[in-house]
């Protein structure tokens, strides 16, 4: 050891903080419950203060009752959240049980700012210079997520939620939402012989069967969807909203879908329409080998798009 490097020596008046290996530290931590954000398929979620690091964060709480395979679901979602380190990325910072209830729970990052739902279910459609910037961060995160094995399952304007700093109006970090039904492809263990996850409004086709073929450019045909909606307002098969779900999963599998430009201003430049159908298409071809094959292709495609945006 160097004479300038830190340490502690136990004499007659201190006592020393050297820690054995091997050494396990407890303490108790609490959280105040503020109130309820939102509620999903097996969890809900509430804004709760931390007095220790005296900070806001978001508390996500599994529904009691829920079966084994859901649980498995959301405690995989806590695991794997807490390892991600990435600014695209929300992490889980603390996990635990509380015996007076019987919960389960963890604790992520609190966001303030808006997802895209909110946007899409306003009827208007987000400029394409905002929609490349918000996409191109998503890409990051995808790419990260994507060489860890994870597959995301779910993207769509909902989980696409753009954060705001109230100190820094200007850094405003987008941010993927609710892993709780990502796949570790390195979990080889088949899932429900029935069960679909996923929106259906967003599913690639290999999605919309129990136990399909999946890796990463299925979250990049989600994605794709969800370009449309965001650029145009409306959705490719909006004209099957309000039937069962398995139209909705029908079309996904062999309906061609309309193109963005049939919905966009008359006086978008001929260019910019063609690009903005050219990317979407090859987003949510039916086949996977026809999709971009990486977030980080998808990404170029994406900056190739921007150029044409202003």
């Amino acid at each position: 050891m160097s004479s300038d490097t830190p340490h502690l020596v136990a004499d007659e008046e201190t006592q020393t903080a050297e820690l054995a290996t091997g050494t396990t530290l407890s303490f108790s931590k609490q959280y105040q419950v503020m109130g309820r954000l939102g509620e999903g398929g097996m969890g809900k979620v509430f804004k709760a203060f931390d007095p220790i690091m005296n900070r806001y964060v978001a508390l996500k709480v599994l529904k009691v009752d829920v079966p084994e395979s859901e649980q498995r679901r959301f405690r995989l979602e806590a695991r794997l959240c807490g390892s991600f380190s990435h600014p695209n990325l929300v992490r889980v910072h603390d996990v635990g049980t509380t015996s007076e209830h019987g919960l389960f729970w963890f604790v992520m990052d609190f966001l303030e700012g808006k997802d895209l739902s909110v946007a899409t279910a306003s009827g208007r459609p987000i400029p394409l210079h905002v929609v490349c910037e918000i996409f191109r961060e998503v890409l990051h995160g995808l790419n990260y997520v994507h060489k860890r094995g994870i597959v995301h399952r779910d993207i769509k304007p909902a989980n696409l939620f753009v954060s705001r700093d109230p100190s820094d109006p200007s850094f405003r970090p987008v941010k993927i939402l609710d892993f709780g039904v990502a796949r570790d492809l390195a979990d080889t263990r088949p899932e429900h012989p029935k069960l679909i996850l996923g929106d259906p409004r967003y599913l690639p086709p290999e999605q919309s069967r129990p136990n399909g073929p999946i890796d990463g450019r299925s979250d990049l045909y989600a994605l794709g969807m969800s370009f449309f909606e965001v650029v145009t307002a409306h959705h490719p098969f909006e004209d099957v909203f309000g039937q069962h779900p398995r139209e909705l999963l029908k079309c996904q599998r062999s309906r061609v879908p309309l193109l963005p430009s049939t919905y966009l201003p008359v006086d978008t430049p001929l260019a910019q329409a063609e690009a903005i159908d050219a990317f979407f298409v090859r987003a949510t071809a039916k086949d996977p080998n026809e999709r971009f094959e990486s977030a980080r292709a998808m990404q170029v495609g994406l900056a190739a798009l921007a150029r044409l945006a202003h």
